[in-house]
């Protein structure tokens, strides 16, 4: 019979190593947390640099604008030294009189804009500021930065510029250049509507960047027309209520995106979405504070009648200060909170210029 043993313990196995991504895992808070840190460092030092790099416009000092005025002719007395008199010599013979000195003749005056050139060339500028004039061009439609959303602010700033342009070219085709609803449309303006039709985002056939470049050449081309005395433009006081009543809307409905608590199927409006509501507005600022100052110049007889410049000012600067509105991030905070709600922020700019336009085109339509 076999002795009974006691059993006996079995070494525990020795645990594997632990890897680098679980002690990372371990730390994540710390992780996020300099994550952060960082972003916002990144975000003060270009703060920072952009302001010691932006050239501060200063005044000429007195004294060296009263220096500017004096003629090149006493600059070179001044700076040559007096010599002394020659001693007296022998007369010589009188000289023979000089030839009188032919004048240059005067510089042309500048060229004057004709009617409706201003407007047109304001139209022109922000959507080429957009489509040639900005990094990487028309962002919306690329795949890096408009498919894949890495600079979605830009491309909601750009998508706001774009629906000033299209509601400015709809009165421009259907109003401003045209006397009454049986004249024809103007070629280049019926042309150049449709391009800026094209959806923002269309990469390719027909490239949403390509067509709007077309539509800019078709209004250079009216431009030159209207130089020409071959196209017509009517700044009429009824043309430029329509023209407001659109940018009422535009601007209402922005407003309406700014100061919403829920969306449409009553969810929470997120946070990933709030910067998209604030860019799209700042976009429509920008573009239609350069269109209204076009408005000013084209259309300042009929202003002038009503007394309206300083209603057409409040506008202007509202929409100015919308346009130069510059957070670090977007935030989402109550209304009475400790955290900004930029949201609200950019919609007291939006509804005073909402207001002001609206009233702009009641006082139009009274005798």
């Amino acid at each position: 019979m076999t002795p009974r043993r006691l059993p006996v313990p079995v070494a525990p196995e020795p645990k594997p190593p632990e890897s680098t991504l679980k002690r990372l895992l371990r730390q994540r808070f710390i992780l996020v947390a300099l994550v952060i840190i960082a972003f916002f460092a990144m975000l003060f030092v270009w703060d920072t640099w952009q302001k010691i790099h932006t050239p501060e416009l200063t005044p000429p000092p007195k004294a060296k604008a009263l220096e500017a005025k004096k003629p090149p002719e006493a600059h070179k007395e001044a700076a040559l030294p007096q010599e002394p008199a020659p001693a007296k010599e022998t007369p010589s013979p009188a000289p023979l009189p000089a030839a009188p000195a032919v004048k240059a003749p005067p510089p042309p005056p500048p060229r004057q804009p004709v009617k409706g050139e201003v407007f047109t060339r304001a139209l022109i500028k922000i959507m080429d500021d957009q489509v040639n004039k900005t990094w990487f061009g028309w962002r919306p439609n690329t795949i890096l930065f408009g498919k894949m959303g890495l600079t979605d602010n830009v491309n909601h700033v750009q998508m706001g510029v774009l629906e000033v342009a299209r509601r400015t070219i709809i009165v421009l085709n259907e109003h401003l250049t045209r006397f009454a609803i049986t004249e024809a449309y103007n070629p280049n303006i019926n042309e150049a509507m449709n391009f800026f039709m094209v959806s923002a985002d269309k990469y390719w056939f027909p490239s949403a960047s390509g067509k709007y470049r077309e539509a800019i050449r078709d209004l250079e081309s009216y431009v030159e027309a209207l130089s020409r005395g071959r196209s017509r433009f009517y700044s009429r006081v009824d043309n430029l209520m329509v023209l407001m009543s659109n940018y009422k809307d535009l601007l209402g409905s922005s407003f309406h995106n700014l100061t919403k608590d829920k969306e449409a199927d009553g969810s929470a409006i997120s946070w990933f979405v709030v910067d998209d509501y604030f860019y799209f507005s700042q976009g429509i600022a920008l573009g239609m504070a350069q269109m209204l100052q076009a408005v000013e110049v084209d259309f300042h007889a009929e202003i002038q009648k009503k007394n309206l410049h300083k209603l057409l000012e409040d506008a202007i600067h509202a929409l100015r200060e919308a346009s130069h509105l510059r957070p670090w991030v977007v935030t989402n905070g109550s209304k009475d909170g400790i955290l900004a709600n930029h949201r609200a922020n950019m919609s007291t700019y939006v509804g005073e210029a909402e207001h002001v336009i609206s009233t702009l085109q009641m006082a139009l339509g009274t005798n």
